[in-house]
């Protein structure tokens, strides 16, 4: 959804064209589901179910790196068999026919647990001897049961499982013949051998990239045509989290949710609408005690492909059908080094929450709270310019929008800054929301809501 262009102009000083979104993060409930990504190396692609909920700071580490392409042209640099082959660690750059080092994020507190244990085809994080919270950039995959790796060092963090299908790539992977080329590549394995003695790129085993599997629909959709409205769809595997925000029969911003909408087909997934009321608005101490969830419709996301569908909808008795697209609100040459495009709560205060999408130097948030009758209302950061730890935005307001259930024709939305906010995140995974609304300013925790 992006505010028209009207609003645009009445903001112009305070906000800049971009995609909004609300959704729900109360008493409907959600699937559980996993990240799936794809180290894809010149031996055969090596699928990865990544544990979110288990390990979320892991996984948001590891997918930092994803995210950023820091993994693009790496390579195996060791593998010992009935033990591991490790990754990550190393770049292998052309035409410059250089090795250079993965450049790291801060390290990440270990997750190691006894129920994720060290067994063949789980992926753990690597790190230095005698510092269990020392996992950076490296990873490895257990080509066996290894017992000892769960109580050294504070144990090493596993963080997903390969699919039973990629284990055949894995192990021949382990099965090549190392050499010694010399620290740190002391176990190096080799695809094909070299036409003389020195080693090139093409004689290793190179990851040219590690891809998300698990959201090819994820992102701010709208329709051009009908600007001031829209959805931002959060996907996890085969569940996509639906946050459609609109307008009420008066012209006041409103959302719903589709919170559990499972993939079928490939390309479609269908599920109920919700409506909550009742919570305390965001300038007060939170409390959901009056909190009602409504059943008002159910809809239908069919994609053509992964930037193009149509929004069949049925909500409050009037049925409906809208085309959108994938909106596109930055570029640039460079992905962020962390993305921080999620669904984001405070996991004490289950009602309200915040999603961010991140488009590399500019971050949009969406905030789904409610006003001081309890009624759900959105607010958006249109442009909230990103570093590495954050970003400070203006809050903003849009009124006079169009319900769902009537043309959305010849319609004149009002914009309104109502304060300003400012993220700052400690981690990939936690962060803080200082914001100031209406006067009133207040600080909350957030965190990536697994689901």
């Amino acid at each position: 959804m992006s505010f028209l262009l009207s609003v645009f102009t009445a903001l112009s000083r305070y906000v800049r064209a971009a995609g909004l979104l609300a959704a729900m993060f109360l008493l409907i409930p959600v699937a559980n589901a996993t990240i799936t990504v794809r180290i894809q190396t010149n031996l055969g692609p090596i699928d990865i179910d990544l544990y979110d909920t288990a390990a979320p700071r892991t996984v948001a580490n590891f997918m930092g790196y994803v995210n950023s392409g820091r993994y693009k042209e790496s390579f195996i640099h060791r593998a010992e068999r009935n033990f591991v082959i490790q990754g990550g660690g190393y770049t292998w750059d052309m035409p410059q026919n250089v090795i250079n080092l993965v450049p790291e994020f801060p390290a990440v507190i270990n997750e190691y647990s006894a129920a994720r244990p060290n067994v063949r085809g789980s992926i753990a994080m690597a790190k230095l001897s005698g510092n269990p919270n020392s996992a950076t950039s490296e990873w490895f995959i257990n080509l066996a049961d290894n017992p000892d790796l769960n109580t050294q060092n504070g144990g090493f963090t596993v963080f997903g499982q390969v699919k039973p299908a990629s284990m055949a790539v894995v192990d021949a992977i382990a099965a090549l013949p190392v050499v010694n080329a010399g620290s740190p590549f002391e176990s190096l394995p080799i695809a094909s051998a070299p036409s003389g003695s020195t080693i090139q790129k093409s004689n290793v085993v190179v990851v040219s990239n590690v891809t998300n599997l698990s959201s090819p629909y994820q992102g701010l959709w709208w329709n051009p045509n009908e600007s001031g409205w829209g959805m931002t769809l959060t996907q996890r595997n085969s569940i996509i989290f639906v946050a459609i925000y609109t307008y009420d029969a008066n012209g006041v911003p409103t959302w719903y949710t589709m919170t559990n909408c499972p993939v079928t087909g490939g390309n479609r997934c269908t599920a109920d609408l919700y409506r909550v009321d009742g919570p305390t608005p965001p300038t007060v101490p939170w409390s959901s005690a009056g909190a009602q969830v409504s059943k008002v419709g159910a809809g239908t996301l069919v994609f053509a492909d992964n930037n193009n569908a149509t929004f069949s909808y049925e909500l409050n008795g009037v049925t409906s059908s809208r085309t959108i697209t994938r909106q596109v609100f930055a570029t640039g040459p460079n992905p962020p080094a962390i993305d921080y495009t999620d669904l984001w709560w405070n996991a004490n205060e289950s009602g309200w929450g915040i999603t961010l999408t991140q488009q590399f130097g500019t971050i949009f948030a969406a905030w789904y709270v409610y006003d001081a009758t309890g009624k759900p209302i959105w607010y958006a950061v249109t442009n909230c310019p990103a570093t590495p730890t954050g970003c400070t935005g203006v809050l903003a307001r849009g009124d006079g929008g169009k319900a769902l259930t009537v043309p959305w024709a010849n319609t004149a939305i009002t914009a309104s800054a109502v304060g300003d906010v400012t993220f700052t995140f400690s981690d990939a995974s936690n962060g803080v929301m200082r914001y100031t609304l209406n006067g009133i300013t207040t600080t909350r925790n957030i965190t990536r809501q697994p689901f």
